[in-house]
Parts: structure tokens; C-alpha cells; sequence
């Protein structure tokens, strides 16, 4: 087992006190080309270990991200389904398609879009990988990407039950075992419950689980070492949610007035095959077959209140409107990849080749809902007037790939790899709109990798990655605002890695990435039916460019002290472009905003998180975990920012024998996290009783937790 995080751990468990002096494990990297360790890879990488996940008491993705330097997510929905790596990435989806500029894979399964499922169920280690990964992952990695790999089967038959059980009506109860059910085939199988009321009150329904979390998720995993040469491994994943979505209130605080709350749901049926062969002379062959069908329904109050809300003898009565707004999507994701790569014993020149597949399909159906079609709320309630849109959109993404590893030296690398991809789209929906855009990419990267004495490595990477093109299907934009064109981006990275002692190990880096064509969502009111509606469009700015540092040091300060680091610094901006979508923009006299002006959206300028870990006799252990993040711009339609915070986390653990009993508490001091924020425009609020007054408004992340946990292995 790979780690990348208190190692030490493991030691606790076994109820060994003050054994041999730790050392510091090699931690192996699995989303690359070839297994390869994290100290020589060229390239800004965290590795997040199960046990790193257990000490964060993590039951989702979104609950590691803020360990791993410059990633930051916003939830606008039931979790932080969208991710942020340099500060590139999407923030929300609603009727347009997306184009992720995160990948997420799990366990070879492509997730991306879908993160809202990715559980941290029975799963080994997490990595992030910083850049763009333009060689391996294409189209949807400008920004990085994130492979979640699961344990493998084990040989040997084990378990582990684990229950927890926290405030806010919080409980999890988890469970695996590992079987192996001939002598060529393994077996595990893994089962997560996780539910929680949230953290909102719905004052008007006078209930505290509108904004609930209801999760299930299944892991099967069948391994057949069919001969010496040839294994095959099945992942089976099965996962369903049923969350609210209550998560915006008038009054902007956890209080919420909406008498039909939202959800967030999502059902996932999803597989992969994967065999690899190593019966040939000249080289390895790895192939992955994999395909999800994943069911995704997320819905809101849009008047975050309800028909009433202001009396009929106040001063904002008849102002008040009730309105629904709900997307179910029907998405198919079937993705091959078929790679040749040279003897793992071959000295020289060692390369790799691949061929990728990728055909996804997304049926969406949108339902609008107006609870108050004839415009009076205090009459009974009158027959909704519902309106629907559907589209469907497929994709084809068909790409060869390689790399080559070029000796240079004794100590010195020369690496270089690219990729060619094809897109074709074709879009229809119910408004007569049809789009087919296509495009040829490519990406790539050239590394150099230098293995000095005593334990240093340095590289010097430059990469392409690209986000493909696409359309804003909506009929009443311009027809100049419709389409939007491919972004690419060059980045530019120094790294330093090196260990001492196997006792400290420091990784840093340096970066510089210039953005072409960023695309760029906004959210433009536009006169309809005589009302002002906010329609979403994508447009493309000319250019602009991120750059910044990311260290993390893991330290055996003594036998009993361990602490790990994380510190990301963030600069962002845009070459000259007119934003005429912001809420400072003037239109009537054509002024628009100067996006110059100001940093990207969701990019904080400072990051940092730092846990240490003190073993006392006696099995005990003791946890303290800071983080924060600096203030950041919401989204490039307005300037309105998120308050920097940091958080204090804690966690106390005592073995006996395979029982582990832990106590957590997160955000000690209560402060106030906000993770996704609105402000409509200066003409337009959302609330009726200060009559549409335009403010802003955040959703707020998690408030003061704690609870208590018992594990159990066998």
C-alpha cells in the first residue's frame, strides 16, 4: 500500500509503540504511463493515501481537495461537484452542455462532470495531477485531472467494518471484505452508507433536512489471473443518491425559506475491464474497456421562498413570483484504451503508444415550472404553468497517443510525448437548434528530468493541453454569441524534489500557463416577453495567464511527531478583454468591464494546509489539521468574493488490537466557508421584501462538526 500521509499510522494500528525508528514509504503514482514514483516525476502531483482519507474522516471527494495545494471546488448544488485546478474549471452546469477542463477517473471509469458520486469507498489513494496532462487525457484535462484508484484484491481473506456517527443527524456505516474465491481468482466487495440532515434550516417548513445527504455506494471488484501472462480485473460500481438542494437563503445565512426544496440526485451503473499481457517480447499491453450510465436529476426553488411571502397588505405585495426549475440528464460514457509500452526491463530508450476511444451520450430534459402563472399568489393555488426542453448531445473523442523516454546520460531524462484527437459533436434540442462542431487537437509535453546525488531530482516540463470548442444553444442569444471557439493553454513548470534521511521529503514547483481563447461563462440578461430573463452563454477572451508555486513537505519530526504541508500561492489575470456581461458594465453607453482589472474567478491567491500527528504509549494518537484559503472572485459576471478563512480540524484515535475508536472534530472555531456565490446584477436581486434590491448572496460550506467512529479489521 502506497502513502503519502502518516504512514505512522499503521503502526498505531497494530498496537506497536515506539518501534523502529519510521521511515518514510515510497509512494508510487498509478495515472501515469507506468507505475512510477512520486520523487521522480516530472510533473506537480499529490498523492492523498486511504489513511489520509481516514484521518479527514472523508466519505467524499469534495472532503480531501482543500489537502492538495491550488484545488478548489464550488458547490452550487448538494456537494462540490466542480473542481478547480489553478484556478481553471467549471463552477455549475444548467441547460447548456459542459466542457470539463478536470478530469475525474475512478478506477478507470470516467466521472468527469459527475463528481458529486465519487465516494471515497474502500479506495487506496487519491491523485491529483496539476497542468495539463494533454498526452494521456486529452480534451478533458487542460486544467488536470484527478484518478481515484480502489484497493485490489488481496490474496488473503480480510475485512473491516466501520461505523460513525456525528451531529446534525449524521451516521455512516461502511464495510468490505476480500475473498478469494479460486486459486487465480480474487474478490472484494465494498458497501458505504453516509447520511446527514445538512446543515440548513428550512424555517418555513420548520424542518432541518432539506438540505440532506442520503448516499449509497457499491464497489465489486473480480481479479483471474487467467495464466503467467495475462490478468483480467472487473470494477463494478453502483451508486445512489438522493440529496437535498436547500441551500440559498434570502437572508443569506442557513436559514432558508423555500416551500419546495430542491435535490440532487444521482444513479450510477458503471464498469470497467481492464487486462493487461505480457507475453509478447517487445513490449506490455495494457487495454480498458470501461462504460457508466449515470441518471442525474438536480432541481431548485428558484424563489428560494414561497407565494406568499409578502403579505397582501405590504408594500411588496404582487412583487413576489414561484417558480421551479429541475434538469434530469441521462448520460453514457463508453470510453476504450488500448496501450503498448516497452519492456519494463528495457534499458535505452523506453516508449509507449496507445489508441483511445470515447463516445458519450447526454439526453437532457429541463421542466420550468410557474406556480403563479396568472400572477396572483393569494389565490389558491392555480394549475401550474409548465414549460419543457430536451436536447441531445453526443460526442466522439478518437485520439492516438506516445511517449518516448530518451537516456541522456547517466542522470539525465529527456521525455517527450504527444497526442492527436478528433471531436465531433452533434446537438439538437427542442428549440430547433442544431449544432455539429468538430475540431483536430493536439497536445503533448517535453520534460526534462535530471537524478542528482544525494536524493534530488529536478525537472523542467513544458505542456499543451486543450478544452474543445462549442455552442450556447439557447435561441434568444445573438447569433454571434451561440459559438465559442477551442482554448489551449502552454504551461511552463521547475520542480524540486528530494528526501532526507527517508525521514523528510519536500516537493516544489514552479509555474507559469498561458491561456488562449479562455472560455469564459456568463450569464447576460436579455429582454423576453417583456420580462428581463438571464440566459448563459460561453465566450472566448483573447487570452490571459495563471502562475504560481505549490510545495508539500512530509516530515518524521521524531519517532512520535509527524506533520505534513501543503502551501499553493495563485496569480492569476486576463489580457485585455471587455466583459459586457459583468454587472458593471454600462451598456446604454457601451462601456463594458475591463476584465484586466481583476483575478479569475474560484482562483485563491494563498492555500495551505498543515496536520501533525503525535503518537502517545499506549495506542494512543492525537491529530491537528489547519487549513484556509484566501478570499476569491465567485465568478467573472461580478466582483463579488468569498471571505478567506481557516479552519482548525482535530482527532483523537485509540487501537486495541484490529478496533480502532476515534473522536473528530472539524472547524472548531465555527467559521463560515463559503463555496459558491451569486449576485444576480445592479438591477436585480431575488428578494421581494427589499424590493429586488440587487446583493449578494453565498452558499455556505460545512459549520462546526464532530462525531465518533469505530472501525474494526479482520
Amino acid at each position: 500500500m502506497n502513502r503519502l500521509y502518516f504512514p505512522l499510522c499503521l503502526s498505531l494500528f497494530s498496537g506497536a509503540v515506539y518501534a523502529a525508528p519510521p521511515a518514510l514509504e515510497e509512494v508510487l503514482v498509478t495515472g501515469e504511463l507506468r507505475q512510477v514514483n512520486q520523487l521522480t516525476l516530472a510533473n506537480s502531483v499529490s498523492v492523498i493515501s486511504a489513511d489520509a482519507i481516514a484521518q479527514r474522516n472523508a466519505k467524499n471527494l469534495e472532503d480531501i481537495l482543500n489537502v492538495a495545494p491550488n484545488v478548489n471546488f464550488s458547490t452550487g448544488a448538494s456537494r462540490g461537484r466542480f473542481i478547480q485546478i489553478r484556478g481553471i474549471g467549471e463552477r455549475s452546469q444548467f441547460e447548456s452542455p459542459m466542457n470539463p477542463s478536470v478530469g475525474v477517473i475512478v478506477d478507470g471509469i470516467d466521472f468527469t462532470g459527475l463528481a458529486t458520486g465519487v465516494a471515497t469507498l474502500d479506495t487506496a489513494q487519491v491523485e491529483i495531477f496539476r497542468g495539463p496532462q494533454g498526452t494521456l487525457y486529452g480534451a478533458n484535462a487542460l486544467a488536470g485531472m484527478i484518478n481515484v484508484t480502489g484497493n485490489g484484491a488481496a490474496d488473503a481473506t480480510e475485512g473491516r467494518i466501520n461505523v460513525g456517527a456525528g451531529n446534525y443527524g449524521s451516521y455512516d456505516v461502511s464495510a468490505m471484505v476480500n475473498a478469494p474465491l479460486a486459486e487465480n481468482v480474487g474478490w472484494r466487495l465494498a458497501a458505504q452508507r453516509n447520511v446527514s440532515d445538512g446543515y440548513i434550516e428550512n424555517a418555513y417548513l420548520g424542518r432541518d433536512d432539506t438540505n440532506n445527504i442520503d448516499e449509497l455506494n457499491l464497489r465489486n471488484l473480480l481479479r483471474f489471473d487467467i495464466s503467467s501472462t495475462l490478468s483480467l480485473s472487473l470494477t463494478s460500481y453502483y451508486i445512489d443518491i438522493d440529496n437535498g438542494y436547500d441551500a440559498f437563503s434570502l437572508d443569506n445565512n442557513r436559514k432558508t425559506l423555500s416551500d419546495e426544496p430542491g435535490h440532487d440526485r444521482q444513479e450510477t451503473h458503471a464498469h470497467a475491464l481492464k487486462a493487461d499481457y505480457t507475453g509478447l517480447s517487445f513490449a506490455d499491453v495494457t487495454g480498458l474497456l470501461s462504460y457508466a450510465n449515470s441518471q442525474t436529476e438536480y432541481g431548485y426553488d428558484e424563489d428560494w421562498s414561497y407565494r406568499d411571502i409578502c403579505s397582501i397588505d405590504s408594500d411588496c405585495a404582487y412583487y413576489q413570483y414561484s417558480t421551479t426549475d429541475n434538469y434530469l440528464r441521462d448520460n453514457n460514457n463508453l470510453t476504450i484504451d488500448l496501450r503498448l509500452l516497452s519492456k519494463p526491463q528495457e534499458q535505452g530508450v523506453r516508449w509507449a503508444m496507445g489508441l483511445y476511444h470515447r463516445d458519450q451520450t447526454v439526453d437532457l430534459l429541463r421542466t420550468y415550472v410557474n406556480n403563479d402563472p396568472d400572477g396572483d399568489p393569494y389565490l389558491p393555488v392555480a394549475t401550474p404553468e409548465i414549460s419543457s426542453y430536451s436536447s441531445d448531445y453526443q460526442t466522439e473523442n478518437t485520439a492516438v497517443y506516445g511517449q518516448l523516454d530518451i537516456p541522456v546520460g547517466d542522470r539525465l531524462t529527456l521525455i517527450t510525448g504527444a497526442r492527436l484527437e478528433r471531436f465531433t459533436a452533434d446537438f439538437s434540442d427542442s428549440q430547433k437548434e442544431q449544432f455539429a462542431p468538430e475540431d483536430n487537437l493536439w497536445g503533448g509535453k517535453i520534460a526534462i528530468e535530471y537524478q542528482a546525488a544525494n536524493n534530488h531530482f529536478v525537472y523542467a516540463l513544458v505542456s499543451r493541453g486543450y478544452k474543445v470548442l462549442g455552442f450556447s444553444p439557447d435561441p434568444d442569444l445573438n447569433a454571434a454569441d451561440k459559438t465559442f471557439d477551442t482554448e489551449t493553454m502552454r504551461n511552463y513548470e521547475l520542480g524540486w524534489k528530494a528526501h532526507w534521511n527517508n525521514t523528510l521529503q519536500l516537493s516544489t514547483a514552479v509555474f507559469y500557463q498561458e491561456r488562449s481563447d479562455i472560455q469564459i461563462k456568463q450569464s447576460r440578461s436579455y429582454q423576453i416577453d417583456n420580462t428581463t430573463q438571464f440566459v448563459d452563454l460561453i465566450d472566448n477572451a483573447p487570452g490571459g495567464e495563471n502562475y504560481g508555486l505549490e510545495t508539500e513537505l512530509r516530515w518524521y519530526a521524531t519517532d512520535a511527531l509527524s506533520i505534513v504541508g501543503t502551501l499553493a500561492l495563485l496569480e492569476t489575470g486576463y489580457d485585455t478583454y471587455l466583459n459586457c456581461s459583468h454587472v458593471d458594465s454600462d451598456l446604454a453607453s457601451d462601456s463594458c468591464y475591463d476584465m484586466s482589472q481583476r483575478p479569475q474567478a474560484h482562483a485563491p491567491k494563498t492555500q495551505y494546509f498543515v496536520a501533525a500527528n503525535y503518537r502517545l504509549p499506549a495506542s494512543l494518537m492525537f491529530r491537528l489539521e489547519v487549513e484556509g484559503k484566501d478570499s476569491f472572485y465567485f465568478s467573472e459576471s461580478h466582483n463579488e468574493q468569498s471571505d478567506a478563512y481557516t479552519l482548525l480540524n482535530a482527532r483523537a484515535e485509540y487501537a486495541l488490537g484490529a478496533t480502532t475508536l476515534a473522536l473528530w472534530i472539524k472547524n472548531i472555531t465555527d467559521e463560515t466557508v463559503e463555496t459558491r456565490g451569486f449576485y444576480f446584477s445592479h438591477d436585480y436581486g431575488n428578494d421581494p421584501r427589499n424590493g429586488y434590491a440587487p446583493e449578494p448572496y453565498t452558499q455556505k460550506g460545512a459549520p462546526r462538526t464532530m462525531g465518533a467512529s469505530i472501525s474494526y479489521e479482520f
